[in-house]
């Protein structure tokens, strides 16, 4: 399967790191930058996003290509990120999409994996997310790395790696189990770093602004 990656090419100078630290905003309130948690991948990101609170809620699309199997399966690759954060990161799943964060659905007639998100500009917290898990050859492995993958768009990480050992680089082989890596999670953590120093969030500034939509679409390879 092979992600594009034509924007990755954007700098970190360009990237505005209001996420970091889970919502500080400037000056005192920022309390670590893209060398805290070393190594990682933050100045290939378009940019780092965060959700304002966990367990994020999560719900499954009942639609005519859902099946409890690939609903295991994706659990099983977003759980990865859960284990790797020590449960900094969580989700609950829900029963209704209307107390749903992140929505799933599954479609059969692709390898694909598709996130996209609405979040606020100012600071990058995610107001909601969509992820689409292709699941056309039915490969276990590969449904199980799509979902991990997609789930590390869904929770802040608004770009790939360009390390072919990492689980956001955009390619990899198929039935070849993706593993997180260290700097994978390095990478995640400065988006939510007051989780990871013992320090307590701040909490963003009301700021009145319209969401804006980001899509990262992560097309199979040939």
């Amino acid at each position: 399967m092979r992600y594009t990656a034509a924007w990755m090419l954007i700098l970190g100078g360009a990237m505005l790191l209001a996420g970091c630290g889970g919502g500080a905003q400037s000056g005192a309130d920022r309390v670590c930058s893209a060398n805290t948690f070393t190594p990682n991948y933050v100045p290939q990101l378009r940019r780092l996003l965060y959700w304002e609170r966990f367990p994020v809620t999560v719900y499954f699309e009942r639609d005519e290509n859902y099946s409890d199997y690939y609903r295991t399966l994706a659990l099983q690759g977003f759980d990865q990120w859960v284990n790797a954060t020590g449960s900094v990161v969580r989700y609950v799943v829900v029963d209704t999409p209307d107390a749903a964060k992140i929505k799933v659905y599954f479609n059969p007639a692709t390898k694909d994996g598709l996130t996209s998100y609405s979040y606020y500009p100012s600071s990058g917290r995610l107001v909601s997310a969509r992820v689409e898990i292709g699941t056309k050859g039915d490969s276990a492995i590969d449904i199980r790395s799509v979902s991990a993958h997609e789930f590390g768009h869904a929770i802040g990480i608004d770009g790939h790696s360009a390390n072919p050992d990492d689980m956001m680089y955009p390619t990899y082989t198929p039935n070849v189990p993706l593993q997180i890596t260290q700097s994978d999670l390095n990478t995640l953590k400065t988006a939510y770093c007051n989780y990871f120093i013992g320090r307590s969030r701040v909490a963003p500034r009301p700021v009145e602004e319209t969401p804006v939509e980001g899509t990262i679409v992560c097309p199979a390879s040939p």
